[in-house]
């Protein structure tokens, strides 16, 4: 049997049906490794998968590493975040003092976020308070002059 670090190895990418990059990985058979990700909550999502073979598993490795860190896959778990100030949510739970402590000192926003998609927004308590405040606003809003809401809501300003 050959080792497999000499072997040929494929670089994959899934896409959804509008182009964007959900996942990027490495294997030396991409059918088994596809039937693998088929189990996954997100399979239903891929439209197209596109491989592309090296000579070894070294150089597959860093073309994978390079594709995930330029071109962002929103399922790639390593790099889950969606933006700078944003957690993967696998990461939070040791984080999290260290999170609320910049968000009570520095008043800035951060987001919690699984597989790229943000799930938990932690603000400072006066920005949540304004936001409860502004939120009945806009219901009242809603409520009084529906005609008005829609307009402000299909608004760009």
């Amino acid at each position: 049997m050959a080792d497999i670090e000499n072997q040929p190895t494929a670089v994959y990418r899934l896409y959804e049906t509008g182009g964007r990059l959900l996942y990027v990985g490495m294997t030396n058979n991409p059918d088994v490794r596809f039937k693998w990700h088929s189990r996954m909550h997100w399979w239903h999502r891929v439209a197209r998968k596109d491989v592309e073979w090296h000579s070894d598993r070294t150089a597959a490795r860093h073309h994978e590493a390079a594709a995930i860190k330029s071109e962002e896959p929103i399922l790639n778990a390593m790099h889950a975040a969606a933006g700078v100030d944003d957690v993967p949510l696998r990461d939070a739970r040791p984080k999290l003092s260290q999170i609320v402590d910049q968000v009570r000192v520095q008043h800035v926003s951060r987001w919690l976020t699984r597989f790229g998609e943000r799930t938990v927004a932690v603000v400072h308590p006066e920005f949540h308070d304004a936001a409860v405040a502004n939120e009945r606003i806009v219901n009242a809003l809603r409520e009084v002059n529906p005609a008005l809401y829609e307009q402000l809501a299909n608004s760009d300003a």
